[in-house]
């Protein structure tokens, strides 16, 4: 089981906006199933409440999010569901019916936040009938192992919420696009330089070495174009001419526009200032 980090905000997301005697939140989970690899790609909260002696599902809801979010993405499908609590509990299975009516083998993912007592943790648990012949004695959940999806673009949004964390209202905010590329540039000067003392440690035997980190070292230092000086420098200036080009047009279609709304501006006044015959 494949997770999307954006899944994962959107529970805390529907968590933090729940009723005040809501102790959880339930929703429906979305993505892909390929062979017995399933991808989690997207979700929606669905209102429930918990009773007691009660326990009640808005399934109106749960159909006609799903009937629009499959206009959009047609290849999402119902993967199973989520909810925000410590463990598994009696309620839960009646929810995990609800799911397996549509879905063979439905995924209950599990977010435990924490809610500052204890490290937030993700666990995801698939359900297995008891039976003793012909009858169904009752169900048991399995803990399934649960891995985030790594993409670039996942780690840039998540790399700029936390160093946006500590701002406040009113605060700096998000870093601008040069403020990000030296942060960037920064901490790959500071991972080769890891890298190099690493690598004089076990030229002086201060280490063992591993084959599979030198091997990954070999990947990486013949996957850059072997290019001469030369002929870099030639297509780093072209790329730099092309931004600054970019950046000049984009600058002058701001001006013209502005120029634009004052134009209109006075036109519109004067127009209200002449007298009527």
């Amino acid at each position: 089981l494949t997770v999307h980090p954006v899944v994962l905000f959107s529970i805390i997301d529907h968590y933090s906006r729940r009723d005040d005697l809501q102790d959880r939140v339930i929703g429906t989970l979305l993505g892909t199933v390929r062979g017995n690899r399933v991808e989690v790609c997207d979700c929606f909260p669905v209102p429930h409440t918990e009773m007691e002696q009660q326990v009640a599902m808005n399934t109106d809801f749960h159909a006609t999010m799903l009937s629009l979010h499959q206009r959009v993405y047609p290849k999402h499908v119902v993967v199973g569901w989520y909810s925000t609590a410590e463990e598994v509990n009696g309620n839960s299975l009646l929810f995990h019916e609800f799911y397996g009516k549509d879905v063979e083998r439905p995924v209950h993912l599990l977010l435990d936040l924490g809610l500052g007592v204890r490290r937030m943790s993700c666990k995801a648990y698939l359900s297995k009938e008891l039976s003793l012949g012909d009858r169904k004695l009752g169900t048991v959940f399995h803990e399934a192992k649960v891995s985030m999806v790594n993409e670039e673009a996942d780690r840039i949004g998540v790399d700029t919420l936390m160093k946006c964390s500590g701002s406040t209202v009113g605060g700096s905010g998000p870093l601008s696009e040069g403020e990000s590329i030296e942060l960037t540039v920064r901490k790959l000067m500071r991972t080769l330089e890891g890298v190099g003392d690493h690598v004089d440690k076990m030229l002086r035997k201060e280490v063992q070495p591993d084959a599979e980190m030198v091997e990954l070292l070999q990947k990486a230092m013949a996957a850059p174009p072997r290019l001469p000086t030369t002929s870099f420098d030639k297509v780093f200036d072209a790329q730099v001419q092309d931004i600054l080009a970019v950046v000049y047009l984009a600058n002058l279609t701001r001006a013209q526009l502005a120029l634009s709304e004052k134009l209109h501006a006075v036109a519109t006044s004067s127009a209200a200032e002449r007298p009527s015959r």
